[in-house]
């Protein structure tokens, strides 16, 4: 059990660093190092990191209800992307990757940028930032050329921007 424990906190601190430092060997060795299981447990730790710093940040009435917000929003945004870009990249390129890849692509971009994002300021920073991992993984987990990589980037951008602006229509407006 404390084996475990320690090779997952070591698996985390390794991911974090090869990340910031070196993104493209991370990711064109991420279909051998890691599982799904690794993809997910990396963007739990950084989403209740995430949901904690902005717990201490703001004055919320109710922080248990706003930490649960904070916490399942990033954690299913991280599942929403990653669905369009599979979905995209199976219509319009064919499958070149298992979901579980692009799953891990996107948990451990969004998990890296969550740990910055939660300084309200930094969104014009971290945004691009995590958009520019994705492209970097889809580029190196699925072998992936320029001009695809970009398309599935693009689309995925402008499907995820019109579902949450229907969103703000259907409930907001």
């Amino acid at each position: 059990m404390v084996g475990n424990v320690l090779k997952s906190c070591q698996f985390y601190g390794y991911a974090v660093i090869q990340i910031l430092i070196e993104p493209r060997r991370f990711f064109t060795e991420l279909p051998n190092n890691t599982t799904g299981v690794k993809s997910l447990g990396f963007c739990m730790i950084c989403s209740i990191f995430f949901a904690m710093a902005n717990l201490f940040t703001g004055n919320y009435p109710s922080p248990v209800k706003m930490g649960s917000i904070f916490f399942f929003s990033s954690v299913g945004m991280v599942f929403i992307s990653a669905g369009l870009s599979y979905m995209i990249m199976v219509m319009t390129i064919g499958k070149k990757s298992r979901f579980e890849v692009l799953f891990g692509v996107y948990a451990f971009s969004s998990g890296m940028v969550l740990l910055v994002s939660w300084m309200s300021f930094f969104l014009w920073f971290t945004e691009p930032w995590k958009w520019w991992l994705v492209y970097t993984g889809l580029k190196n987990t699925s072998r992936l050329a320029f001009k695809p990589a970009v398309l599935i980037l693009l689309l995925t951008i402008m499907v995820q921007f019109l579902l949450l602006y229907s969103l703000y229509l259907a409930f907001l407006k």
